[in-house]
C-alpha cells in the first residue's frame, strides 16, 4: 500500500493566517516543510481521505487528479476535512470530458448532513454520491475493507477513526482525536491483525497535557504502548505523527528530533510512504 500526505496541519495551516508567533514567523522565512496546508491523504492513488478546501492547493502542488479518484472518506465534519462546497465543480456543465463512474463520499451523520445543506442542487446527481456511514459498521471499497471506529473529537462532528485493509496490510489512520474511546479500545482488543502503518493525532505535539480531541507526543506515546500491550502494533509498524499546529509550539525541524525521542517519523505536505 502506499499513503501519500498531502495536508498535514490542522485547521489554522502553518503559517497560521493572522498569525505572527515563532512557528508561523518561520515558516514563512524557511517555506519548504515548513508550510504544512490542511489535512488531507491519499490511499494508493484512488481512496481520498477527507476533502478540505486546500484539495484544489494539493491539485496544484502535487498533480493530485481528481478526475481518476471515484472514492472519498471522511473522519469528521469540521470544515479543515469537509469542504462539500466544491463538489459541484464535478457536476455536468462545469466537468468536461470524465468519467461519468462518480465520486462515492462516506461520511458520518454530521457530515452527510452538511453536504446537503451546503452543496446545491447534489441530490440525485449522478457525478456526486453521498453515502452515511457509522462507526463500527465495516463497508468495502473496490479490494479495501474499511472500518470507522469512534474517535475523541467534537462529539457534533461525528468524528472517526479508520482502519483500512487491502489483502495482509493494514493501516490505522488516528487523526482529529484525543485518546480513544472505551468503546474503540474495545474494538482494537478484539482486533487480530498487526497494523503495517499506524498515523497518530499530534496537533499539540509540545503539550503534554493534550489528551482530549487531540493528542501531543506524550498522549501519542500512551496511545503506543497500549497498542503494542494489545499486540496490534510491532517493531515493524511503520509508526507516524501527523496533524500539526502552529500552537503546537514546534517547527517541522524541530518536530523531526522531538517525535524521534517517543518513537515516531514525523510527516509533511507530499510525504509518500510505502508499506
Amino acid at each position: 500500500m502506499k499513503l501519500k500526505y498531502l495536508g498535514t496541519a490542522a485547521a489554522e495551516g502553518i503559517p497560521g493566517m493572522f498569525c505572527d508567533c515563532r512557528v508561523c514567523r518561520n515558516a514563512r522565512k524557511v517555506r519548504g516543510k515548513e508550510i504544512k496546508t490542511r489535512s488531507q491523504a491519499l490511499l494508493d492513488d484512488k481512496i481520498l481521505i477527507d476533502f478540505p478546501a486546500d484539495t484544489y492547493m494539493h491539485i496544484l502542488n502535487y498533480g493530485l487528479d481528481l478526475r481518476n479518484i471515484h472514492h472519498c472518506i471522511i473522519t469528521h465534519s469540521h470544515s479543515d476535512h469537509l469542504y462539500p462546497d466544491d463538489f459541484w465543480c464535478r457536476f455536468k456543465g462545469i466537468a468536461h470530458n470524465i468519467a461519468e463512474e462518480p465520486l462515492n463520499v462516506y461520511v458520518t451523520e454530521a457530515g452527510y448532513n452538511q453536504v446537503f445543506d451546503r452543496c446545491e442542487n447534489i441530490e440525485n446527481n449522478p457525478r456526486v454520491k453521498i453515502y452515511r456511514i457509522t462507526p463500527f459498521e465495516s463497508f468495502d471499497i473496490e479490494d479495501y475493507h474499511i472500518i470507522p471506529l469512534e474517535a475523541d473529537h467534537d462529539p457534533l462532528t461525528c468524528p472517526v477513526i479508520y482502519i483500512i485493509e487491502k489483502g495482509e496490510k493494514s493501516l490505522l489512520y488516528a487523526h482529529d482525536t484525543g485518546i480513544f474511546p472505551d468503546s474503540t479500545w474495545e474494538y482494537l482488543v478484539k482486533y487480530n491483525k498487526r497494523f503495517d502503518l499506524i498515523s497518530l493525532d499530534c496537533t499539540e505535539m509540545a503539550n503534554d497535557d493534550c489528551r482530549k480531541h487531540h493528542m501531543g507526543l506524550k498522549a501519542d506515546k500512551e496511545v503506543l504502548d497500549r497498542l503494542k500491550k494489545i499486540g496490534v502494533c510491532s517493531s515493524d509498524t511503520a509508526l507516524y505523527v501527523n496533524h500539526f499546529s502552529h500552537n503546537g509550539k514546534l517547527t517541522h525541524e524541530e518536530s523531526v528530533s522531538e517525535a524521534e525521542k517517543y518513537g515516531f517519523l514525523t510527516t509533511y505536505d507530499g510525504l509518500e510512504v510505502i508499506f
